[in-house]
């Protein structure tokens, strides 16, 4: 009697190696600007913190008059140090403030500074303690940034792999493509057992090679999960974003079929959504009017923004079609 041969088991899909190539061609690029404004805040931070490094002492002052200081920000102010010594003093304003002569303020002095003339002198909410607090916003704004987005793409990294011991199903699918304003992404539309439903994806050459209407391996269920992994002709295809039960918004086409479709460089993608970072300016510009943060503050916006616009489409999915040729 022949020995009976156990069934095998269909070989584990390819794995999706351009979804990851793409998220981090986002991350890595983030992450090289996050860590040079880092860089150049904490040197920042350094040079604003030194005038106010020698004030070791406070006193309560008086205020003797509103007018000294640059573009008339300044109040004169008239003290007695620890010593007993009557001393004269200058602080100066972030803006000009309507502040009564005789109102009174406690301020922070270096000793060391001579007595018999008048010295700048620092109290909270002034210039330079105002500096201090728009670099540490700074450096802590870039932190976040940085700590969210590389939590956002691990999870992504790692999360997407889990989805392949989820059970398969064979359900029949089209590749479509959205176009939202300067995006183009790839979809899947697929008929699962409560109608249509459509998932984002991150694209890869077999969608191109797909005929509409084929029946595919999807790994969950479409009709009741949130996310599922779609795996054509062998080869994941990860979702960027959850199952929807409705058609997309923008404008939806049939992706053209072509069967000799091969994989395309990142370089390609780069240049589609290497679009979006030239709004980056324009944030800058708002951003150092608001803040009145100046040269300094439009640039360090700038740069943030120019990586997290580039960043933020590599999350959306993909499709190396630029917008003027879908």
């Amino acid at each position: 009697m022949a020995a009976m041969t156990p069934p095998t088991s269909p070989p584990p899909p390819r794995p999706h190696r351009r979804a990851v190539r793409q998220l981090l061609l986002g991350l890595v690029p983030l992450l090289v600007v996050g860590l040079v404004l880092l860089v150049a805040l904490a040197v920042r931070l350094e040079d604003v913190r030194a005038p106010l490094d020698g004030d070791t002492a406070t006193a309560t002052a008086t205020v003797t008059a509103v007018r000294r200081g640059p573009d008339g920000r300044g109040l004169d102010v008239s003290f007695t140090d620890a010593d007993g010594t009557p001393r004269t003093g200058v602080v100066e304003l972030q803006q000009a403030l309507d502040v009564p002569v005789g109102a009174r303020l406690t301020v922070r002095y270096d000793p060391d500074d001579p007595a018999d003339g008048s010295t700048l002198v620092h109290t909270d909410g002034d210039a330079a303690s105002a500096a201090v607090s728009d670099v540490v916003f700074g450096l802590l704004a870039v932190l976040v940034v940085l700590l969210a987005a590389t939590a956002l793409t691990t999870a992504r990294l790692l999360g997407r792999p889990r989805l392949r011991s989820r059970p398969a199903l064979g359900l029949t699918a089209t590749h479509v493509v959205v176009r939202r304003g300067l995006l183009v992404r790839s979809w899947l539309e697929i008929d699962s057992s409560a109608g249509l439903r459509w998932l984002p994806v991150h694209w890869a050459p077999e969608l191109d090679r797909l005929t509409p209407g084929t029946r595919i391996e999807v790994r969950g269920d479409p009709a009741r999960d949130r996310l599922v992994l779609p795996v054509v002709e062998g080869a994941e295809v990860w979702p960027s974003g959850r199952v929807r039960a409705r058609e997309p918004r923008g404008e939806l086409r049939q992706a053209a079929v072509d069967p000799a479709a091969t994989d395309v460089g990142m370089a390609r993608q780069a240049r589609a959504d290497g679009v979006l970072p030239f709004l980056a300016p324009v944030l800058g510009l708002l951003w150092s009017y608001v803040d009145s943060s100046g040269p300094q503050g439009f640039l360090t916006v700038t740069a943030l923004s120019a990586a997290v616009l580039f960043w933020l489409p590599q999350l959306l999915g993909s499709d190396p079609r630029t917008p003027g040729r879908t």
